[in-house]
């Protein structure tokens, strides 16, 4: 990676002994400027931290770190993780964004370790699996283009700038792919890591630690790289998206009350496809359904009556897509979300969903109240996204998430230009959003924060059930055991959901 010369770190020295040989390790990268580089590396920041604080101020939009290093391997990290005492508080940042950013916040007495060098992927094969290993600084938009030119598939997210393996870290759910291909975690058949005592280890198959890593990974250990299963491309056909225009509220209810039936009764019930309802706060509602190598039949047939609900509710279309194979339908929204920036980009995001299928109750609640009551007037970069799971993603291993117990789920991701709104406009959205969220709560078969991909972990005066993030109580139990016999002095202490680990 080359760094512009105002970007450019002054080493720091980070000399020893390390595990396994008589190694030594010179200069480490310094960040000299924590201000510019937090603004340069933080993509959002919560909607909670753009708030009046009890001091009467919003947040300081820069890290409290005492230091920030960006090592390029294993060794650099092991090298600085045993030259500094054992008590001393170590955060990491991945190759992408977060949207609470407890890691680049950090704290004065913490040392940060930016991991954004280590851009490593290298493919191979294993007997006929396709195998690649990607370092912990890669962002999806390199690894999606990477794997294109090996006709791999892999269940990805949307957002080009997101982190492969903080996202991985967390279970890894993917709206478009993961009924499939399953969680992006499940795929995992190695791991690279730094424990908090500064050994190297490599994680495989039947490791205890290897199946935390993936739901609490940045709570437990340092990751370096991980070595992912391929599918072939083909396991995607393609996919249909419409993209209609809606001018009222009351529109996007009725659009939504429809269109959640049919995902319920034709793409919950069929496992060759997947299907996602977008609702966006610029007044569009973007149906994609993606259709795998099982499915038979016409793929624009399927979605016709789609197109007919919109056009009974007098809704214009405002864009028709077909995407043709997996690369496409995983590159399609990079331009959509590029758009998505502020001055700073402030997002609230939480989940909810159902471990089978959902009556009418629910998928009405999810449109009279999370469509309808959601702050997309206020926080016109809002969207609430509403996916089927399920498939692979239930059947395959059971991961510290509770993604992989849910069959439908729903995001709402509240987003706005902090820099447009007053500190009173700010409050008022996290208020809105707080609105919908508790009355979810009451909702008989609704679990409400059970994503580690898409939860809030800061939601002030209000603590997810560590059974819900990590799926079960005896998942959450043997996490907090690891976690006390790994990191003893919690130095890794923030991950987002660490504080249920204690």
């Amino acid at each position: 990676m080359t760094l512009h010369r105002e970007q450019q770190g002054k080493p720091g020295r980070c000399a020893g002994d390390l595990p396994g040989g008589g190694m030594t390790v010179g200069a480490v990268e310094l960040v000299e400027a924590k201000d510019s580089w937090f603004s340069q590396r933080v993509w959002s920041l919560s909607g909670n931290k753009v708030v009046m604080t009890s001091g009467g101020h919003p947040v300081p939009a820069t890290t409290l770190a005492r230091r920030i290093y960006r090592p390029r391997s294993a060794a650099e990290i092991s090298c600085l993780v045993t030259s500094l005492p054992a008590t001393t508080p170590i955060a990491c940042v991945g190759g992408g964004h977060e949207s609470s950013n407890v890691a680049m916040l950090a704290s004065s007495d913490a040392v940060i370790l930016d991991l954004a060098h280590l851009k490593s992927i290298e493919f191979r094969r294993d007997g006929d699996d396709m195998l690649v290993t990607v370092g912990a600084g890669v962002v999806f938009r390199e690894l999606v283009e990477a794997v294109k030119d090996h006709h791999g598939a892999l269940p990805v997210g949307t957002g080009p700038g997101v982190g492969v393996v903080g996202y991985l870290v967390n279970g890894g759910l993917s709206g478009y792919f993961s009924r499939r291909l399953g969680l992006l975690g499940q795929r995992v058949v190695a791991l690279t890591l730094v424990t908090p005592a500064g050994d190297i280890r490599v994680l495989t198959a039947g490791d205890e630690l290897l199946t935390a890593m993936l739901g609490a990974g940045s709570a437990l250990g340092i990751v370096v790289d991980v070595t992912i299963c391929m599918d072939h491309e083909s396991v995607v056909q393609g996919a249909e998206q419409r993209v209609f225009a809606f001018e009222t509220r009351d529109q996007a209810v009725e659009f939504s009350r429809g269109a959640l039936r049919f995902m319920r009764d034709h793409a919950l019930a069929d496992e060759s496809v997947s299907m996602e309802l977008v609702v966006t706060g610029t007044g569009a509602l973007v149906a994609t359904v993606v259709f795998f190598d099982s499915f038979r039949g016409s793929t624009a047939e399927f979605v016709k009556p789609l197109e007919h609900l919109a056009a009974g509710l007098k809704l214009a279309v405002a864009a028709a897509s077909c995407w043709e194979s997996w690369y496409e339908t995983a590159a399609a929204l990079w331009p959509v979300i590029a758009d998505l920036t502020g001055d700073p980009l402030a997002t609230l995001q939480h989940c909810m969903g159902t471990k089978g299928i959902p009556d009418d109750a629910i998928l009405d609640f999810i449109c009279d109240t999370v469509v309808a009551e959601a702050p997309l007037e206020e926080a016109a970069l809002s969207l609430v996204e509403i996916r089927t799971l399920g498939g692979a993603a239930v059947s395959g291993t059971r991961l510290p998430t509770g993604n992989c117990h849910h069959t439908f789920f729903v995001d709402l991701i509240t987003q706005y230009d902090a820099e447009d709104k007053t500190v009173e406009q700010r409050q008022a959205i996290v208020d809105l959003t707080k609105v919908v969220i508790n009355k979810a709560r009451d909702v008989d078969g609704l679990t409400v924060d059970f994503s580690g991909t898409h939860s809030q972990p800061d939601d002030m005066d209000r603590t997810a059930l560590s059974s819900d993030i990590f799926g079960t109580q005896a998942m959450a139990e043997a996490l907090q055991a690891l976690k006390k016999k790994t990191d003893p002095n919690n130095r890794l202490r923030f991950h987002p959901f660490a504080k249920l680990l204690r």
